[in-house]
């Protein structure tokens, strides 16, 4: 029993780590130094894996600096002549929520040319290709996969008998998520 339970402590584990690793991330600009011109940005984001959905929070002095988002003309040559946001409370949260370039930068005078500011990229996430279409079937209905026949073995298993007997052990009642959420429900059955 032992046994089974650190295993399934581990299955726990194990499942929350994959869910924790696609949720969104919290991002505070500069770390502890915050927007602030004791950091080197350019560092500060290559150590970063930033994705859809994450935040970013600039904390600084709105006294002596502001948050502006600029497209890559006004990022280049550290002008904010068409800002895409102003953000000037000192605490400004902003979510990463479409794919492409950000650009940040401070909208006071020289600030963006000693340091403050960073650009960052989201890629698209990752979709399968789509299977090729044949440009001569597209009026044609799409193919389908026909068994052969039965009378040489099991016609999706060729080369096995049709006639063996099945294991009870495997069905597709006992599919991976069925078995997940049994253990699971067993685990918190132990635990409460």
């Amino acid at each position: 029993m032992a046994l089974f339970r650190k295993a399934m402590m581990f299955l726990l584990v194990v499942i929350m780590t994959i869910i924790g690793s696609t949720m969104a991330e919290v991002y505070e600009v500069g770390d502890s130094a915050g927007w602030d011109f004791n950091v080197d940005y350019n560092h500060w984001v290559s150590s970063k894996k930033f994705k859809l959905g994450d935040s970013l929070v600039f904390n600084y002095n709105p006294r002596l600096h502001n948050v502006m988002q600029v497209d890559s003309n006004d990022y280049k040559a550290c002008t904010d002549n068409h800002p895409i946001g102003i953000y000037n409370t000192g605490s400004d949260s902003l979510t990463l929520e479409t794919p492409g370039d950000y650009f940040f930068l401070c909208g006071f005078p020289g600030h963006c040319a000693s340091g403050l500011k960073f650009h960052i990229k989201i890629s698209t996430p990752f979709t399968p290709p789509a299977a090729p279409r044949n440009s001569s079937s597209r009026s044609s209905p799409p193919a389908t996969f026909t068994p052969p026949a039965a009378t040489n073995g099991d016609p999706w298993l060729p080369g096995f008998l049709a006639n063996k007997p099945k294991s009870s052990a495997y069905s597709s009642k006992w599919s991976p998520m069925t078995m997940l959420l049994l253990a699971a429900t067993l685990f918190l059955g132990m635990v409460y």
